[in-house]
């Protein structure tokens, strides 16, 4: 039996027992009344991080670009915060300017600007490293700052918990400490070339992968998905991280990687809300987005790629594209949104039908908004069925049976 044909009956057997698995995870492109329309922020690699910069109980937009090519009053550092002016259920973006100037929301000036500068790491992500409520970010690299493994900024907050700025920790550490990731390899270099992982981009997805409450990293090199487990920090206050090699690797068997996704940017999230995190994976070129499903627990991660996700998430990026999760719409469950930067061919000019310009790309914000089932409906509908106990106790043994093989 064909590895798709397995994942197919697999999901149909957790459908049968009322479990939340992927058959009920979906994501609807929203293409009209799109609120992200409003965000005209562009520059080259482009990622987004949704958080709560005022305190107000809404998401507002924080957009990262290596190169970004906003006017004054917008144009200091790599950062662009846009403020959701309107509500949780019903967002509304405004841009804040990054020095004094009028604002018509609660943010007068965004407090990353010139904090988080534009050669600092890309693509961004983001996860509560500190474990103080404020989600961190976490840069990538390319290969010449790979020595210094990734880029790491401490976002900051008042006693009314609004946002002030970031500690943003240079990878070129001015002494042993001053970075939390110092010495650490998460990020590739000419050692790892030699060893196969190549040299590029990198980006990282962070979260918590053995239930210890502390953040965990999956690297995106070039050629391999690595993963690395927090043990904490040493007596200088370094983080350190023991990468899982050989079986020990949960994503060993699903990792390699082809050109549109060398370095690509990453989340971890709970896609199909089962209690532990799925890795969903962006692009660099033109390409679908990859789903890898956690079949582990949320103690043990055993992620296996999902080659067929029509009807879940199923999305296909002309170019650039970094996903991230929100709730957006006020339902308890969070909406998939991904920043893509769509690279096409202009048009020729006269008189030059065999030579092309330069390729030209415009960013767009995409919105998918999560219609997956409530887990409670789900489980409801499933145990008042008596009859799909039956089916599902022979499709059970039907897997039993099967041998259980991955790319």
């Amino acid at each position: 039996m064909k590895k798709f044909q397995r994942r197919r009956l697999a999901v149909a057997v957790a459908a049968s027992v009322g479990l939340v698995g992927l058959a009920n995870a979906a994501f609807e492109e929203v293409t009209e009344a799109n609120p992200f329309d409003a965000i005209t922020s562009t520059g080259e690699n482009p990622s987004l991080v949704m958080m709560d910069l005022d305190n107000d109980g809404d998401k507002d937009a924080v957009l990262f670009h290596s190169y970004q090519n906003d006017n004054y009053p917008y144009n200091y550092g790599g950062t662009s915060v846009w403020e959701n002016i309107g509500s949780a259920t019903a967002p509304e973006f405004s841009h804040v300017p990054d020095t004094s100037y009028a604002s018509d929301g609660n943010i007068a000036v965004s407090p990353f600007a010139d904090d988080y500068d534009r050669y600092y790491g890309h693509p961004v992500s983001a996860a509560d490293l500190e474990g103080d409520g404020d989600l961190d970010f976490f840069g990538g690299q390319d290969c010449a700052y790979s020595g210094y493994q990734l880029s790491y900024a401490e976002v900051e907050s008042d006693e009314s918990g609004i946002v002030t700025g970031v500690t943003q920790y240079e990878y070129n550490s001015s002494g042993y400490g001053s970075n939390p990731f110092y010495q650490n390899t998460l990020a590739p270099d000419s050692a790892y070339g030699s060893s196969g992982y190549g040299c590029g981009q990198s980006a990282f997805a962070a979260g918590d992968l053995d239930n210890d409450t502390d953040i965990d990293i999956v690297s995106v090199d070039q050629t391999v998905l690595r993963v690395f487990m927090n043990d904490g920090t040493d007596s200088a206050g370094t983080f350190m991280f023991n990468e899982q090699v050989g079986v020990s690797n949960p994503l060993l068997e699903a990792s390699s990687l082809t050109s549109p996704y060398y370095g690509a940017p990453a989340v971890l999230h709970d896609v199909d809300a089962d209690g532990d995190l799925d890795l969903v994976m962006g692009t660099v070129s033109a390409a679908p987005l990859r789903l890898f499903i956690n079949e582990g627990t949320a103690s043990t991660a055993d992620f296996v790629e999902v080659e067929d996700t029509s009807g879940s998430l199923d999305v296909t990026s002309s170019g650039w594209a970094a996903p991230t999760f929100a709730d957006m719409d006020g339902d308890g469950k969070d909406d998939l949104i991904v920043v893509e930067l769509n690279m096409s061919e202009p048009e020729l000019q006269p008189r030059q039908s065999e030579r092309r310009i330069s390729l030209e790309g415009s960013q767009s914000i995409r919105y998918f908004r999560n219609t997956s089932a409530d887990d409670s409906v789900a489980a409801e509908e499933s145990s008042s069925n008596g009859g799909s106990l039956g089916i599902a106790a022979v499709l059970m043994g039907m897997l039993f049976g099967l041998r259980r093989r991955r790319r």
